[in-house]
């Protein structure tokens, strides 16, 4: 069976920027900071505030009878910029988040010189209050705020401005002393997924659905175990194949000291089959239109002189 892999473990690039839009929203905009005011929503280096309107931003809905395909109401194949203002701006309000973009490793494919953007990672809680100057080289935003409520990885691909979202992981760690149970966070998974199809050597939950968003018979024990390993839940690895669906992974790590408590929460998700399609099917006819539409825009169709 055919399929593909590859390895997003970090971002070649670092731009901290505010809630990107389409062309549609309206453009971003900036002011000095007040006197005393301190870091608070997306920031620039450059003393500047960013304002960011988050509201309306939505999902499409998920047709009924459909299974459960969604992470914090984050569904892929969303636009990438769709996805990073839902995740910087949880429940509709922005939170302080630190953005890392950057191209990072690419396939190895023929991207005809297109600049695609792949990879996003977003954290969301409390800035510290003063940045040093070495933090622009630091590329892990959790490291850059005083309390991290939450840690997003995108992966997306697409022509350039129309990147949608392929797979993602979200890292959910809790505060000392405030840690919930291992049953409870448990618990809420298989109250939105359902049962878990096969639970991994190390305690993943894993939910796998074949390429029609059916679940995988629980007797296909070989298929069960090809298809868990779609996405890893550590890092951002991936594979994509055209006989594997959605896959949803889940790994609850217990609290130091008492292993009835959680620490944190992961989850990744990724559609195998739909990205398969897309890489192995789609992309090439979508880069020679594009770059037929920009030698167009360019006039090199006017034609020689015989």
């Amino acid at each position: 069976m055919k399929y593909g892999a590859t390895s997003l473990a970090g971002a070649a690039l670092l731009m901290l920027v505010g809630c990107s839009g389409t062309a549609e929203d309206k453009p971003s905009e900036t002011r000095d900071l007040a006197a005393g005011e301190g870091p608070s929503g997306a920031m620039t280096y450059f003393g500047k505030k960013v304002e960011v309107d988050c509201r309306g931003i939505a999902m499409p809905p998920r047709p009924e009878g459909a299974p459960v395909d969604d992470l914090r109401g984050l569904r892929l194949g969303v636009p990438l910029d769709t996805a990073i203002r839902f995740v910087q701006c949880p429940e509709g309000e922005e939170a302080d988040s630190i953005l890392l973009e950057g191209d990072g490793p690419r396939l190895s494919r023929d991207e005809a010189g297109l600049k695609i953007r792949s990879f996003a990672r977003v954290a969301t809680g409390r800035h510290q209050a003063r940045w040093g100057s070495t933090d622009v080289l630091n590329y892990n935003p959790r490291n850059r705020l005083d309390q991290v409520d939450a840690e997003w990885s995108l992966y997306a691909d697409g022509m350039p401005g129309q990147e949608k979202l392929y797979a993602l992981w979200l890292v959910q760690p809790f505060a000392k002393d405030g840690e919930p149970t291992i049953a409870s966070q448990q618990a809420a998974l298989e109250k939105k997924y359902g049962k878990p199809a096969m639970v991994g050597d190390r305690g993943q939950f894993f939910w796998l659905l074949g390429p029609e968003g059916k679940p995988l018979p629980e007797f296909d024990r070989d298929k069960l175990r090809e298809c868990s390993a779609g996405i890893s839940i550590y890092g951002t690895q991936m594979n994509w194949r055209s006989d594997c669906g959605l896959t949803i992974v889940a790994q609850i790590e217990p609290a130091y000291g008492n292993p009835q408590l959680a620490q944190a929460v992961r989850v990744a998700m990724i559609d195998a089959a739909r990205y398969y399609d897309y890489e192995v099917n789609r992309f090439p006819a979508e880069r020679d239109a594009y770059r037929a539409a920009q030698a167009a825009g360019a006039g090199a169709n006017e034609g020689g002189k015989f």
